[in-house]
């Protein structure tokens, strides 16, 4: 663990040393600190109090308006509103002296907008003195093409017309007509038709009071109707939730659909199979056949084992003999007789070698077909999911190469020594095999003990490890032994055949025949015959061990293939049949099914959850609204029934006797307090929370976090993630390593481009901070966040990771709720909102800035570490089989042959 820190630490150290030696790149780093600073505070700066110079805002105005006489008072409001206008300095206020000139500065974009007011604007507004309202209109236009911003101000401004004529017109009128009433308190003679008017509502509804009824017990009926409807908008509701369960099935009809070309390969491999069912019958009569003579085979290597045991008694037996033979030779001939004796048996010991010998070649040519099969099979294993399976059978293949090498020298030993024989053949060419042999088997066990020897470099580089393994199994699979045992034996048969006439001739004549170096070579040739038969012996036993599984497996497999072999050819025929004719249907109806998911569904599912939302808004608006229609119904309307019918009754009968005092004096009060209430009933008292003193400072956050954001994605378009590795250090560190080093290197321009922008915003801007400390600690947790998102994005995806930071920018700008509330934004930014980390980001600089109210600062904090942590275990994870898992990718932006 030590060793992996110091090697990160190692590569952080060699970045820096590498940037700071090289000076263009150094200052191209320190470049990159600083630019993302300078967006942030241009915008700042450009945006520090926007709407304190409105005064540049042209609207041009005229007043076309006529004066009007109302009881000898010459009113012109028209010109009154101009002259107003005159002293209003929040909007660049524009007067002309024609409709003409209004129109023209408008469409030339000199004027942003213009107001006009008709000759009729006064009279329309004092229209109701005269008992008709005619509603008096102001024309405004905008020239929306000049500025985005514009249009909204100037509307603002016209608004402000709008609000100001209707209060001192509800002022003027209410005072006019509560003076009117001081004066003639209110005569009542004038206002019959009013109260006409009044009684006959009144009998006109009595005369209806039937049908009013009848809509009374529908209202009752509809209500009666609420728990059904409830009910059935819960199962709504639940259709609505079940809404990601139904896509989690979509999408596995389009992962399934796009499966399909795949699987139709697959239909190509059964019409292969169904061609060769003649083959798969014959294979379960061999497969039968091996099950039957399982049993033999068995007892033929028991025979084996049993024979070369025997083999091995006999020559120790020979061996305990040429000790006494050769001290005989060199001692006397009076001892001929016991000699002739020894050699006798000497020479009836010498077919064993040749039996060893053969047994030992057959036994290599076995083996080495095993080593072969057995390094094929681990080459075949995914490295980096069976590395524990792959080291395991490492170890059984080095056992077997071993094995194998001690064989190898036996049999080389034993040519030898039989090439020193008396009139022996030539074994050069054996020996010459042998020894190429020899090499490819040392040349892979060498690489086999060098991975096991250093398995923890290699279980982390699962592509170094799978280049080794082929290269093993390429080795074995090269070994062929061609020595023919048969013409070995031949060979060796007549050596020792000479050997044995000589060592019968022995006992007529001296030890002057018999010399010590053949004495010498028969016995290491007995020593080596021992050795190779022992290692035949304990191959056979190795082998003899799983006999027993094997033959279970064997009849197993026998069983189940023969015993199956009608249904198996059945399955077979179904299948191609399918394939033939059911899979190109069901292709169809897929893709047909995976085009109404991709294109139609989202569509349906948008639809039926803004159905539900406005149906579960409005469904307790419904419920309420005719549950108090019910209380009224039954508890109020009998009242108003009766009382409407009263009414009728007593205006039919011509009821006047109707008291006026109470209304005059109510009418007789002080106009001027009355008309001032009416206008203007409700006092404004404001109170600011978490004040802000100016929209630069307001809008930091936004443009520091944007700020940030940019700063990571620019650094990572320069500088790339790959760790540059000098030939001889590309061993030493493993990937991730060179991702954890390369990843402080970045969070390290971050770190830097978060302090200067923070404290640029302070001290270069002057920017109000209520809390400036925390301000930087913010802005440096969240471009470790940021840092962390890009890095490991681009780390992963390289190209395409950057573009996925870009998509990330365009939609925190747009979602992130940065200069406009996100509720003014459209549904789907609405919808994004609570899932870019750009928002929290916003959010909690502005905690520093207006006032840090904790429970929200610690939110966002919490969600931005959370953010940190779950990109580095990603990109920890992935990123050392990155670029194998996202080739195919990465192949197919280079396609397009412009991105590198």
């Amino acid at each position: 663990m030590l060793n992996r820190i110091k090697n990160v630490w190692d590569l952080f150290v060699l970045d820096w040393k590498r940037i700071f030696h090289n000076k263009l790149t150094f200052v191209l780093i320190i470049a990159l600190m600083i630019i993302p600073s300078l967006y942030a505070w241009f915008n700042i700066a450009a945006l520090w109090d926007p709407y304190s110079n409105t005064g540049g805002i042209k609207i041009g105005i005229y007043s076309d308006d006529q004066t009007v006489d109302l009881k000898g008072k010459k009113i012109n409001i028209g010109e009154e509103i101009v002259e107003n206008l005159k002293d209003n300095k929040t909007i660049g206020w524009q007067f002309v002296s024609s409709k003409q000139e209004l129109d023209d500065k408008v469409k030339t974009g000199k004027y942003y907008a213009g107001i006009y007011l008709p000759k009729n604007f006064t009279e329309n507004l004092l229209s109701f003195t005269k008992g008709e309202i005619d509603y008096p209109e102001i024309e405004y236009q905008v020239n929306q093409k000049i500025n985005a911003i514009a249009p909204k101000i100037s509307d603002k401004g016209a608004g402000t017309i709008q609000d100001t004529i209707s209060k001192e017109f509800i002022e003027t009128a209410s005072k006019t007509l509560l003076e009117v009433f001081n004066e003639i308190g209110f005569n009542l003679d004038a206002n019959l038709p009013s109260i006409r008017k009044i009684t006959s509502k009144i009998l006109t509804v009595d005369e209806n009071i039937d049908e009013i009824d009848g809509y009374t017990k529908e209202v009752l009926q509809l209500q009666a109707k609420m728990p059904e409807f409830k009910r059935k908008l819960d199962m709504a509701n639940e259709f609505v939730d079940y809404i990601p369960e139904l896509n989690k099935t979509t999408d596995k009809v389009v992962a399934l659909n796009g499966k399909l070309p795949e699987i139709a390969q697959y239909g190509q491999l059964v019409y292969d199979v169904q061609g060769n069912i003649p083959k798969i019958k014959n294979a379960g009569t061999q497969l039968n056949k091996a099950d039957n003579d399982m049993d033999k085979i068995v007892k033929m290597m028991d025979d084996a084992i049993n024979e070369a045991t025997k083999g091995l008694e006999v020559i120790a037996t020979a061996q305990k003999v040429l000790p006494d033979v050769t001290e005989l030779i060199n001692t006397a001939d009076g001892m001929i007789p016991d000699l002739q004796k020894q050699l006798t048996e000497i020479a009836e010991v010498l077919p064993t070698v040749t039996e060893g010998l053969t047994q030992g070649l057959e036994v290599l040519d076995t083996l080495s077909k095993v080593s072969a099969k057995l390094a094929a099979d681990i080459a075949a294993l995914d490295t980096e999911t069976h590395t524990a399976q792959i080291h395991d059978q490492l170890v059984k293949l080095d056992k077997q190469l071993s094995t194998q090498l001690q064989i190898i020298q036996s049999l080389k030993e034993t040519l030898t020594q039989l090439s020193t024989l008396p009139n022996a053949p030539d074994f050069s060419n054996a020996l010459a095999q042998l020894a190429d042999l020899e090499n490819h088997v040392s040349h892979a066990q060498s690489n086999v003990q060098s991975i096991l020897d250093n398995w923890e470099s290699y279980a982390d580089a699962p592509a170094k490890l799978q280049a080794k393994l082929n290269e093993i199994s390429s080795t074995l699979n090269q070994i062929v032994v061609s020595i023919n045992p048969q013409d070995i034996e031949a060979q060796v048969n007549q050596t020792l055949k000479n050997v044995q006439q000589m060592l019968t001739s022995a006992g007529k004549i001296t030890g002057t025949i018999i010399d010590d170096n053949t004495m010498n070579t028969l016995d290491s040739l007995l020593k080596n015959t021992t050795g190779i038969i022992n290692e035949a012996i304990g191959f056979l036993k190795d082998y003899q061990k799983e006999m027993p599984a094997i033959q279970d497996e064997i009849h197993t497999a026998n069983v189940m293939l023969n015993g199956n072999m009608n249904l198996i050819i059945n399955g077979i025929n179904q299948g191609a049949d399918f394939f033939r004719n059911d899979f190109p249907v069901l292709q169809s109806k897929m893709n047909k099914a995976t085009l109404f998911i991709k294109n139609d569904l989202p569509g349906i599912e948008d639809d039926v959850k803004e159905a539900m939302a406005k149906a579960n808004e409005k469904a307790p608006k419904l419920e309420t609204a005719l549950n108090a229609a019910e209380v009224m119904i039954k508890e109020d309307w009998p009242n108003i029934k009766e009382g409407v019918q009263k009414a009728a009754n007593a205006i039919r009968k011509g009821e006047k006797d109707i008291d006026l005092d109470e209304a005059l004096k109510y009418l007789k009060g002080d106009a001027n307090a009355e008309s001032k209430f009416i206008s203007s009933p409700v006092k404004l008292k404001t109170k600011d929370v978490y004040p802000v003193p100016n929209y630069g400072s307001a809008s930091t956050p936004f443009y520091t976090a944007l700020c940030l954001w940019v700063g990571a994605v620019l650094f990572s378009s320069i500088a790339s993630t790959k760790f540059h590795l000098e030939e001889e250090q590309v061993g030493k560190y493993s990937k991730r390593q060179q991702f954890l080093a390369r990843m402080g290197t970045f969070l390290v321009v971050g770190f830097f481009q978060a302090l200067i922008v923070t404290i640029g915003n302070q001290l270069l801007l002057g920017t109000y901070t209520k809390n400036p400390v925390w301000n930087v600690i913010f802005a440096l947790i969240i471009d470790l966040a940021f840092m962390m998102m890009v890095y490991v994005l681009v780390a992963l995806f390289d190209n395409l990771g950057k573009g996925i930071a870009i998509i990330i920018l365009v939609l925190s700008i747009s979602a992130g709720g940065g200069n406009f509330p996100i509720e003014m934004s459209g549904p789907f930014f609405r919808a994004i909102n609570p899932y870019i980390p750009f928002t929290y980001a916003v959010n909690l600089l502005r905690e520093s800035v207006g006032g840090i109210y904790w429970p929200s600062a610690l939110k966002a904090i919490t969600i931005l570490v959370s953010i940190t942590i779950g990109f580095f275990v990603a990109g920890y994870i992935l990123y050392p089989r990155a670029e194998k898992l996202f080739k195919k990718v990465g192949d197919n932006l280079k396609e397009g042959r412009i991105l590198h």
